[in-house]
């Protein structure tokens, strides 16, 4: 058992928790009229989401209004590591099936960070927060020996919860991706990145559905027009954050069911964590309405197979953060 398996199961075990098996939770109807928020915490950590050099002040330069570092060792430019430490949290309330509203910031900047570095962090929060309309209500500043950003974000409720324990037997089971494309562009990312390091490392919003082969894993794409379409027809759903073979387990540990493939993915498709593509069970019957709706927000489907009592099958799956 690896050591935050441990924390966790420790941590359910002093019955002080409640319903740990989601990125989400459901804040109580009954303190808010009208309205079911939802809650989701997360965090983005230097030298374990991400690597940064801060002493290599020298190199940077402007390009396109966009600040470049070209030190191996610095994967992204401080703008974007801002903008990516909020998108892979919203990516949790989006999937869950609710818009962002609110959200806390608790950052701890590095005690060495240059003023004009701290000035690009702001950037990079002020556009994600005014893309996605929310309101920085609260959290917590202070320096230290890694910067990182630990972010809490509240939203409002769709329609109904989209937790992983709505997965029922027969159910499909399929992913988003890019148009004519698929996962694995992070993976193959990740790999580049811890072994050759970065020399030019800005992708611009406006490539984000580009084949760019980079993109993803720089600034993720959320599919919050597909989901705003599509949710009162899907019963679970959440994003690949750590690959698709995990999230699979993950589904098949919380129904107690098992997923028959298909068909043979590729090894990386199944790997390939930090996609943030929306992964979502939901009736056969309504496959056809769902490929309309991909259809029309330029959203790509692949049915990955369906739900039911069948003979458990093997996913290789690898760890992507230490």
């Amino acid at each position: 058992m690896d050591k935050e398996s441990y924390f966790l199961t420790l941590l359910t075990q002093s019955g002080i928790t409640q319903n740990l098996n989601d990125d989400c939770a459901l804040l109580s109807p009954l303190l808010f009229k009208n309205k079911n928020y939802i809650i989701a915490a997360d965090s983005f950590v230097e030298n374990i989401h991400f690597k940064i050099h801060h002493l290599e002040n020298k190199k940077r330069h402007s390009v396109n209004n966009f600040i470049t570092y070209t030190h191996k060792n610095q994967w992204l430019s401080y703008e974007n590591l801002a903008k990516k430490a909020f998108l892979v949290n919203i990516s949790d309330i989006l999937s869950s099936g609710a818009l962002p509203q609110y959200a806390l910031l608790s950052i701890v900047l590095h005690k060495k960070i240059q003023n004009t570095q701290i000035k690009e962090i702001i950037q990079g929060i002020t556009q994600i927060c005014k893309e996605y309309n929310i309101r920085l209500i609260g959290g917590d500043t202070m320096c230290g020996n890694e910067l990182s950003f630990h972010i809490t974000i509240i939203g409002n409720l769709i329609g109904k919860y989209l937790h992983r324990g709505r997965v029922r037997e027969g159910d499909l089971l399929a992913y988003t991706s890019m148009r004519k494309g698929n996962l694995g562009r992070s993976l193959n990312t990740l790999k580049k990145l811890l072994r050759y390091g970065a020399h030019k490392n800005i992708i611009p919003h406006h490539n984000i559905e580009s084949q760019h082969r980079d993109s993803r894993f720089t600034l993720p794409f959320l599919r919050m027009n597909f989901l705003k379409k599509s949710h009162r027809l899907l019963h679970a759903c959440m994003d690949i954050s750590d690959g698709l073979a995990n999230e699979i387990k993950r589904l098949e540990s919380q129904s107690k069911l098992t997923l028959l493939p298909y068909s043979t993915l590729k090894r990386e498709i199944y790997q390939s964590g930090e996609e943030y593509e929306l992964l979502f069970s939901f009736k056969e019957s309504n496959l056809s309405a769902l490929q309309h709706i991909a259809d029309s927000t330029r959203t790509q489907l692949h049915v990955v197979g369906k739900f039911g009592r069948h003979k458990p099958h093997f996913f290789h799956t690898i760890k992507w953060h230490t």
